[in-house]
């Protein structure tokens, strides 16, 4: 399964359709349908993503799948960096929609079965928006199909099977609205599974048009058809289910031979229910449609959705349970204990969201939040909106992204809420009690110093849109040295009360009570290896012995162990070149010519930390240099330095010590 990309404004036909944004070479998206459902585009069982944009053209699918394939509009661009987001049309007009520029059927199939259409919005005026024919498992989600006029096409939607084989299509979540037929269907008179389901179907002369076909149409509502559903052939043997509908404005249901459709728990507020034979028991006739025309938005600025019920609606809580949707055309949960009539539930929305979800999901949910930079095992909550998903979801990813840098993959690993942090751990927190929330473990280094924040984005498994995070990197949005001055520059006369570190400093500190603490101490208490009371006592306090000889320049170190004069002394962190001159006691070079000369150094605890090869400067002189580095020089103390000049097995001679100090200054 391979997954590829749509751009009619980015893309080319040239290119591979790989990649959502053009790279380099090759790579990028493709720029028509007719590449994509090409012979030479996708195949079976793939993936394509639809960027936003008008796609005006006639396409005869060039593969015939074995498995679902899937077309899927992003009209929130979410993975089309550079695209505004917006619509995702299948249209016969032009892109200012001042013209009808495609009059034949805009998506043509023959013998092509599996295809699975979402988030997308078809318009058509003369001819058909979709043609299948003999087809099998075709599904539309969240689509809009929309035509210009009463007069024609014949099935905005056309569908039929091959012989004896079962349609077995699925349509949910769909508006339908205009032409003379809008969902034509037809099959073989044997068992099915075709299903409409929570879809709006209006201002058409026929909403449902029915050849030989069971079809099980549960919670839609049908406004302003003259015939909702026409069920002109048929089979007592599989008959059609139409159960928790709404028909508002219609004229008439017709069947052409009774016992061909049932139907249930249905409101008829006009329709006439021609040749149903046995009426559904639970459905009434007569009185309000129930839904707001847009009262409530005119008067109070609550927005409601097209064709929702009223606060008091008898659509509310009307239908059964029994083979029924969980949500509505929006997704969402019925507002009362059983699902409603029709396909909308009440919900009044406030504000009108600033991005629409058009696959089911929630809008893309963004936030920021501040970690101290350098934080480590850090877990962050994210809102997704779906629930049920694991670290193994189909198409779930993570990545990060620090301050201009390339992003990072956050490799995700199954946890349970309660397991310990490890980097990438991936959890659903409550799927009852805090649907749609998940705990992402951030990897330490997303978090480290220097950078001024890191954004993280979950995306990718189908039922959301996904989330972004960012995370500020400062310690309680200061920096370091804003922290340093706060706290040194506040005024002392401020900070008085009683327990707290304030008042300590003020009766403690400003009276001298810690000054005299610390030098009246004894030093015999404070000896312990590597604190500052052992360098006081080892290194300021015991006196250095000289010895005869050394100076900057070379340091000039006496044999036969008799020490040399002034230590080195030098900084944390250095790194220097040392010269140093080998000389007898009387102080007169040694010569060096031929011999191997190497400088030891060891730390108080008379253990070997580094050994240096010596370079001669002057050979006969016994001049040489070394570089010491950071090996010893990065931990402050005390060491000392031997030089061996060595000419043979048994001509070895040992110079020394050198005491070197290392400070932490």
């Amino acid at each position: 399964m391979a997954t590829y990309y749509l751009s009619t404004s980015t893309g080319s036909d040239t290119y591979n359709g790989l990649s959502a944004t053009y790279t380099s070479g090759s790579t990028g998206p493709w720029k028509t349908l007719s590449k994509a459902l090409g012979a030479a585009g996708m195949a079976s069982g793939d993936i394509l993503y639809v960027a936003p944009g008008n796609y005006n053209e006639s396409v005869t699918i060039g593969f015939a799948p074995s498995a679902a394939t899937q077309i899927i509009g992003d009209p929130n661009s979410q993975f089309f960096g550079g695209v505004t987001a917006g619509p995702v049309l299948i249209s016969a007009f032009n892109a200012a929609g001042t013209s009808e520029t495609v009059t034949s059927t805009l998506i043509i199939a023959a013998s092509r079965s599996y295809f699975e259409w979402s988030n997308l919005y078809f318009k058509v005026s003369t001819g058909r928006a979709v043609s299948a024919t003999n087809a099998r498992y075709w599904k539309f989600t969240n689509c809009v199909l929309d035509c210009n006029t009463r007069a024609s096409p014949v099935g905005v939607i056309n569908l039929s099977s091959a012989s004896g084989v079962a349609l077995d299509a699925t349509i949910t979540r769909c508006r339908f609205a205009g032409g003379r037929y809008l969902l034509q269907l037809t099959g073989q008179n044997v068992s099915e599974t075709t299903s409409i389901t929570s879809c709006v179907f209006e201002s058409a002369e026929e909403g449902i048009d029915i050849n030989n076909l069971q079809v099980f149409v549960t919670n839609c509502s049908f406004i302003s058809c003259d015939w909702a559903i026409y069920q002109r052939s048929g089979s007592v043997s599989f008959p059609s289910s139409v159960r928790n509908c709404l028909f508002l404005r219609c004229t008439q249901v017709q069947v052409t031979t009774t016992g061909q459709l049932t139907e249930n728990f249905n409101r008829w507020t006009t329709a006439t229910r021609n040749n149903i034979g046995t009426l559904g028991a639970n459905s009434t006739t007569g009185g309000d449609g129930g839904i707001d025309s847009g009262y409530l938005l005119q008067t109070n600025g609550n927005y409601l959705q097209t064709y929702t019920p009223n606060l008091s609606s008898p659509n509310i809580a009307f239908g059964t349970a029994t083979s029924s949707p969980a949500t509505d055309l929006y997704g969402v949960t019925w507002s009362g204990a059983s699902p409603d009539a029709g396909g909308i539930t009440y919900r009044v929305i406030t504000s009108l969201p600033s991005q629409v979800a058009y696959n089911g999901g929630i809008e893309r949910n963004a936030s920021t939040i501040t970690i101290a930079p350098g934080s480590t095992s850090q877990s962050i909550e994210i809102y997704l909106g779906a629930t049920g998903l694991t670290a193994s979801t189909s198409g779930l990813s993570a990545r990060y992204n620090r301050t201009r840098t390339a992003s990072v993959s956050i490799p995700l690993v199954a946890r349970t809420i309660a397991q310990a942090w490890t980097a990438g751990g991936f959890a659903e927190v409550d799927a009852t009690n805090m649907p749609g929330v998940y705990r992402l473990d951030l990897p330490d280094a997303a978090l480290a110093a220097g950078a001024d924040d890191v954004t993280i984005v979950v995306r990718g498994a189908s039922g959301t849109n996904g989330a972004v995070m960012t995370v500020k990197l400062s310690s309680g949005g200061l920096t370091e040295a804003q922290t340093a001055g706060a706290v040194w520059n506040a005024v002392r006369s401020s900070y008085a009360t009683a327990g707290t570190f304030g008042e300590y400093v003020n009766t403690n500190v400003n009276t001298g009570a810690i000054a005299d603490a610390v030098w009246d101490e004894a030093r015999s208490g404070h000896t312990t290896a590597g604190t500052f009371g052992e360098y006081v006592n080892a290194e300021l306090v015991t006196p250095v012995t000289s010895a005869a000889l050394v100076r900057m320049g070379p340091f000039e170190v006496r044999a036969d162990g008799l020490g040399a004069s002034d230590p080195l002394d030098i900084q944390k962190g250095a790194q220097h070149g040392i010269d140093i001159q080998c000389v007898d006691n009387n102080g007169a070079g040694i010569d060096i010519t031929s011999a191997t000369v190497t400088a030891k150094v060891y730390n108080s605890g008379a253990t070997l930390v580094d050994t240096y090869a010596c370079t001669a400067t002057y050979a006969a002189d016994g001049r040489a240099t070394f570089t010491i580095d950071t090996t010893v020089t990065n931990v402050p103390g005390t060491y000392t330095a031997t030089i061996t000049r060595s000419t043979s097995a048994n001509d070895t001679q040992v110079f020394g010590p050198l005491r070197i100090y290392v400070r932490d200054i």
